[in-house]
């Protein structure tokens, strides 16, 4: 079983450079791959036993697969599923399924980091593979949402990496577990981190222009996937550390009205279901136990929702009033 999560964990890489080197074989490739990852969550689910990994012991370096990941895999694999199948009749080009997969690698590896270094190289990862993706379009107006994108992630994952080094200073470890003695500002700053790339509270309302104004598939990548990169440490730490579980379920408490607040008074589709979104990462973060199965349910509705609205006449809810919606017969 550990030479198959390495080998697992690896072959999106390969696999992305392969459409890249290969680009008639880009979407084949790709579904190939979204189905290694459905068979390989679904037996996380299904096992009773946990597979622990430790790269680097004598610094806390571990992957955990268990359930809990395997919930948040089944999504990844779905939704990216999801959307190649969406795209395929729709010119993409091999570049933009090499990024998909990529971005589909380095989430699964977020949900598989046990520790604080293993899941910073992870969310960098997911950070480039986005950027490339908002941009695909290469418009002027794709390529500053994307930059937005990159400069708030970047900046968020600085705070991250400063509390990281601040929780090995304490622990000589970059366990999860470590937070537990780690002193008030660093586990201030990872939270800073995670809360941004997880859309959470007050700092996941930069969230919704960049899913709004990206491409439909990307946007259903982004809120059903790559949006719980930074949701499933929280939910890691709560399970793990029991003096952080309060503070984690009072951001996801404050998240879910914070989210629903502003969707009330929200007149665009899309960006209505990226703060939807924000609201239903809150819900996860209440409940840490039954996170993943409700991370797996939202994670196929909200992808379903982004990319119908794709197909929409507009995005207006005030046109939409008069605009009659054709549906074959």
């Amino acid at each position: 079983m550990t030479t198959l999560t390495i080998a697992w964990a690896a072959l999106p890489f390969v696999i992305g450079f392969t459409i890249y080197l290969l680009p008639r074989l880009d979407r084949g490739l790709a579904i190939a791959m979204t189905s290694l990852s459905l068979g390989y969550g679904l037996q996380l689910i299904l096992s009773r036993s946990p597979l622990t990994l430790a790269l680097l012991d004598s610094f806390g370096v571990t992957l955990i697969a268990d359930s809990l990941s395997g919930f948040f895999i089944v999504t990844n694999a779905l939704v990216t599923a999801a959307v190649i199948i969406y795209c395929w009749s729709r010119r993409k080009t091999a570049f933009f399924y090499t990024q998909a997969i990529i971005l589909h690698g380095s989430v699964n590896a977020a949900f598989i980091a046990a520790d604080l270094i293993s899941l910073y190289v992870a969310l960098e990862v997911i950070s480039i593979a986005a950027f490339l993706l908002i941009a695909y379009p290469r418009s002027d107006r794709a390529v500053w949402v994307a930059l937005r994108y990159l400069f708030i992630s970047n900046t968020a994952m600085l705070f991250y990496l400063v509390g990281a080094i601040l929780v090995y200073k304490a622990n000589h470890s970059f366990s999860f577990s470590g937070l537990s003695h780690a002193p008030p500002e660093a586990i201030a700053l990872i939270f800073i981190g995670l809360l941004t790339k997880g859309g959470i509270f007050v700092s996941g309302l930069w969230l919704p222009l960049t899913h709004s104004e990206a491409e439909t598939p990307v946007s259903a990548m982004l809120s059903g996937v790559v949006v719980k990169a930074g949701v499933f440490p929280l939910l890691r730490c709560a399970l793990m550390v029991d003096s952080v579980a309060p503070l984690i379920q009072f951001f996801g408490i404050a998240t879910a009205v914070l989210g629903v607040s502003f969707a009330l008074f929200e007149k665009d589709v899309k960006r209505l279901l990226a703060l939807s979104t924000v609201s239903q990462m809150g819900f996860i973060l209440v409940a840490p136990v039954a996170g993943g199965f409700y991370a797996l349910t939202h994670g196929l509705v909200k992808s379903a929702l982004f990319l119908i609205s794709g197909n929409l006449p507009s995005r207006r809810f005030d046109e939409l009033r008069h605009q009659p919606i054709s549906a074959p017969l």
